[in-house]
């Protein structure tokens, strides 16, 4: 077994800050994209 630091059963925070940064860049660009070009753009016809 090897031996790990004191207190290092916790996650690093700061990669789940920087995966939760992209995620909200991710959702705002998506909102940003559906609001702005597809909503004006109307309903897909045939």
């Amino acid at each position: 077994m090897s031996a790990s630091p004191p207190g290092g059963e916790h996650h690093p925070r700061g990669t789940l800050a920087v995966v939760g940064v992209y995620g909200l860049l991710f959702l705002l660009g998506w909102l940003a994209f559906y609001f702005f070009l597809f909503t004006p753009r109307g309903a897909v016809t045939p």
